[in-house]
């Protein structure tokens, strides 16, 4: 605990790094009372809460993992290049800790658990709120590493069209279009979006470390990618307290899948298709408004398809196809007692899961899990709302099924339940005028995956044996709103017992166990406003990890891989109509390759510039040209080892909206 306490001094006496922005970073102010079991308020929670508006990845070339890079707290590794595979950390966390929902549908699926953020596009986003430590109190269940809510678009008052298209290196190309309409108590949007890029950028070669048949330089060879995107959603206000609405959501993603060696003659792709639809009804009219409600059902399906019939990829040749199935209803209840609020939320959701390597016509995979995530919560704030407080219980229940017919004919079955208990305690005094100090303790749980159970085909072999990973987190904030702009520093402590990691063997198949780790570290964010048109922005993460599990010692006392233990950014806005000009560096270093800490990776250090023109026309239609230029100093960096991401790129995108 002593270096919880440290780190506690740590980010409380840290001089704050400066920002500016128009508006306060993570307040919102609604026009109207919102309902508050259908809607998440972060001006709420008692904890550091990133907010990211549309303005600011609209009109770019970009998915999630890109917007996100650059957020406080916040890792992005990726496989290298526009589209590729994406994982989050935050805080040290991996992939699997971080839970990623969608309009109150969770995103992570129950086979890998993790979510590819180079597979989500931005089409139809409107918000995205980025909660560090647990997840928002009406949510009934809470990532360990953090939760990343993301919001689509709501009711547009006036007829909307807006085109976009885009270029850039790679023979990289975007188009979209939308539109958006209201007819009395009915509305809607429909957008269609497409990206697609070649990811042929060229890199240092090494004969011993990369292909020995290319020179000093090569390119990327079969990384490239196309994606299609379609969603929209149709409202209907049924009366000034009661909406429904329903929301459809279509993406088709092919990419294909590089080697390390980066063989000429590799042609494995990855062919997604993702479907997803909502339904709605929400109700704020209940006892004189004093009981709100949500009622949400959900569908999902993705079929995925794994060609690698040339072996070139992994263990060898396959063709696997697999298809994930979602079905779910949430329903939550608010109820609003003065300055109290109580809500309770219940998400019962099936998951059935088929996998099948028509390479192998013996074989077949079939995996279902039925969850049940309930939570209650309590908050509250004072007269003067200088006092907030937070509590949340969460209890999980599953149901895992599993039948894997082996080569011989015979079947492998299996069944379990399990429950879990987590909860959460977070406290917000506002000290002085525009001083505010939180503090959050939350015990969370994360529901092994089937594939870590149960194993999937040649990659991994199940460990039906692997117990639930549960973490302690603890997180103390102080932070000031001034009219120059905000600061703010979180220190922030977890122990992880037990974990869950994946351990490898002479032949290169995987297995998890569990294990014991403690992660602990200062965040620091800040911006400040030097004139009206020029400002200043930054942020910073150092954390530490320490595997604490004494039955490895070639691991114990190790950091934990694919982490960058330190990271800063820092950069400056000029805005001078028509024209905005951004330059920000962002530094990433101290990450393993792997548990010993025996391959460390060299630092990551990204130049970037965006310059923007806009212009509102006579009639009223406005348009807006954007350039942006990554990585300026061409710097060369593996996020994962061997997979070299890519140098200097330019991308120039136009929006007009009618």
């Amino acid at each position: 605990m002593y270096r919880f306490a440290l780190c506690m001094m740590l980010a409380l006496c840290a001089a704050p790094l400066a920002h500016a922005e128009d508006t306060l970073p993570y307040i919102v102010v609604e026009s109207s009372r919102i309902n508050t079991a259908a809607e998440i308020d972060p001006s709420q929670a008692t904890g550091p809460v990133r907010i990211v508006d549309r303005n600011d990845f609209d009109n770019r070339t970009a998915n999630l993992a890109d917007v996100l890079g650059n957020q406080t707290g916040v890792q992005i590794r990726q496989s290298g290049g526009l589209g590729s595979a994406s994982a989050i950390s935050m805080r040290g966390s991996t992939s699997r800790q971080v839970q990623v929902l969608l309009d109150g549908m969770v995103l992570n699926d129950p086979v890998t658990g993790g979510v590819d953020l180079g597979k989500l596009a931005l089409n139809d986003i409107q918000t995205i709120q980025v909660y560090p430590s647990g997840a928002p109190a009406q949510s009934a269940q809470a990532g360990i590493g953090g939760t990343i809510v993301l919001e689509t678009m709501g009711k547009r008052l006036e007829d909307t069209t807006r085109i976009d298209l885009g270029a850039g290196s790679y023979d990289t190309y975007t188009t979209g279009l939308f539109r958006s309409g209201s007819h009395e108590e009915v509305y809607y949007w429909l957008t269609l979006d497409r990206q697609s890029s070649n990811n042929d950028f060229e890199y240092p070669n090494s004969r011993d470390w990369f292909n020995p048949n290319d020179g000093s330089t090569t390119k990327r060879r079969n990384a490239d990618f196309e994606q299609d995107a379609f969603s929209a959603k149709l409202g209907w206000e049924l009366s000034e307290t009661s909406q429904v609405d329903s929301l459809i959501q279509y993406s088709r993603h092919e990419q294909g899948i590089p080697t390390i060696q980066n063989w000429r003659d590799n042609n494995a792709s990855l062919d997604n298709e993702t479907f997803r639809l909502q339904f709605h009804y929400r109700e704020q009219g209940w006892l004189d408004g004093s009981v709100h409600s949500s009622h949400r059902l959900m569908a999902g399906d993705i079929s995925e398809r794994y060609d690698n019939r040339t072996g070139r990829v992994g263990l060898g040749s396959s063709d696997v196809r697999t298809d994930t199935r979602q079905l779910g209803l949430v329903n939550t209840v608010s109820l609003l007692l003065a300055n109290h609020t109580l809500t309770t939320s219940v998400d019962v959701s099936r998951f059935d899961f088929e996998q099948d390597n028509t390479l192998n016509t013996e074989t077949s995979d079939d995996r279902d899990r039925l969850q049940i995530a309930s939570s209650l919560s309590h908050q509250w704030r004072s007269d003067s709302a200088n006092w907030r407080t937070r509590a949340a219980l969460r209890h999980y229940v599953t149901r895992d099924d599993s039948s894997l017919v082996q080569g011989n004919g015979s079947v492998t079955s299996s069944a379990s339940n399990d429950h879990y208990t987590g909860w959460q305690l977070g406290l917000s005094h506002i000290v002085v005028e525009s001083w505010t100090i939180s503090a959050n303790v939350a015990r969370n749980v994360r529901i092994p995956t089937l594939q870590e159970l149960y194993g999937q085909q040649g990659l991994f072999v199940g460990n039906e044996d692997l117990n639930a990973e549960e973490s302690f987190d603890y997180d103390l904030s102080l932070r000031t709103d001034q009219s120059w702009g905000h600061a703010e520093a979180t220190g922030y402590f977890r122990t992880l017992d037990p974990a869950v990691v994946a351990t490898y063997d002479a032949r290169g198949i995987g297995r998890y166990v569990n294990l014991e780790a403690e992660i602990y570290g200062v965040e620091l964010d800040g911006r400040i406003r030097i004139t009206d048109w020029w400002s200043l922005f930054g942020n910073a993460t150092f954390q530490e990890s320490e595997n604490t599990d004494v039955s490895n010692q070639v691991r114990y006392q190790k950091r934990l891989p694919g982490v960058y233990h330190e990271s800063w950014l820092v950069g400056s806005q000029w805005r001078m109509r028509p024209f905005s000009l951004e330059l920000w560096y962002q530094r990433d270093d101290e990450l393993y390759y792997d548990s010993a800490n025996i391959l460390p990776a060299d630092p990551r250090k990204i130049l970037n510039v965006a310059l923007r023109w806009s212009r509102i026309w006579p009639n009223r239609s406005e348009s807006e040209l954007a350039l942006e230029v990554r990585n300026l100093s061409d710097e060369f960096y593996q996020d994962y080892n061997r997979f070299p991401g890519p140098g200097r790129s330019w991308f120039i995108n136009l929006k007009h909206t009618f």
